[in-house]
């Protein structure tokens, strides 16, 4: 089985619309690597990697209830796969995990009678999958087995520490965030939301430090218990207002694994996290 998701949040079931998936094949990942050269030095100088689209190669049969049906089963396909727009495409075998794709080259659908086998090759516009799920789920429901949302495969701890995204946490004090992905976030690239609130006791400023990779977000004036700071991906918001030019101007990021935190500038806040977790 296979799914459909669109941004409108409609979900198409292939196996129902008379499209069984044969094979689902995802291509390896794409790295591009930027390097330099030195005039008489030796070998190149490594300036980073990037990932880049990944092809993912799904093989179909579509059956039809007679011959005659069969034209209209193929323009439904047609409809199903339109690539205007980008969707989602979620395989069975990690149903917590979901593709940003759109259809890469023109298919074919040859008819056999009341039946047809075709391939679709599809572009990954991200280069890796994201979990269906975010870390708010997880805090309001926890991982159960029995959810579609999670499941083996994606990076999961039984820890109740791992569960937590919300924290009311104390000057002096850390508090451990747990990004199950193997990809790191950074809130221009992936989504990412952080929601700061009731701040006590803020002096001239209130820092969160991301103690793990150094990331640092500080608000550089005084914030009261009724201001509310929401980063959510490149846009910074305080009581919904713009507010950037009231801060360092700098970002959370998250590493793959545990992010250790901590906060100054203020004796207590409450620091809510949601994002979703990104595979290689």
């Amino acid at each position: 089985m296979t799914l459909i998701q669109r941004h409108n949040g409609e979900i198409i079931d292939l196996d129902q619309a008379g499209i069984r998936t044969r094979d689902f094949i995802i291509s390896a990942p794409t790295y591009n690597h930027q390097f330099g050269e030195i005039e008489g030095g030796l070998g190149v100088i490594d300036y980073g990697t990037s990932i880049g689209p990944r092809e993912i190669n799904v093989y179909f049969r579509a059956m039809s209830q007679d011959i005659e049906d069969f034209s209209l089963l193929r323009d439904e396909i047609f409809h199903i796969f339109r690539s205007e727009e980008s969707f989602y495409l979620i395989e069975h075998r990690e149903p917590g995990k979901r593709w940003l794709v759109k259809v890469q080259h023109p298919y074919n659908i040859p008819q056999r009678n009341v039946f047809g086998n075709f391939e679709i090759t599809f572009i990954g516009l991200r280069g890796v999958a994201e979990s269906i799920g975010t870390t708010q789920d997880i805090q309001r429901d926890g991982v159960n087995a029995d959810s579609e949302l999670w499941g083996f495969g994606m990076g999961l701890l039984s820890d109740e520490e791992s569960h937590k995204y919300t924290h009311n946490v104390e000057k002096g004090d850390t508090f451990l965030i747990y990004n199950a992905g193997n990809v790191g976030i950074h809130p221009f690239e992936q989504e990412l939301r952080i929601d700061i609130s009731n701040v006590y006791r803020s002096t001239n400023f209130f820092e969160l430090n991301n103690l793990t990779n150094g990331s640092t977000f500080r608000v550089t004036e005084q914030v009261s218990i009724a201001d509310v700071i929401t980063l959510d991906g490149a846009n910074i918001w305080i009581n919904n207002l713009e507010g950037l030019r009231r801060t360092n101007r700098k970002y959370i990021q998250l590493d793959p694994g545990w992010n250790v935190f901590s906060i100054t500038g203020a004796d207590s806040a409450e620091i809510k996290f949601n994002f979703r977790f990104y595979y290689k």
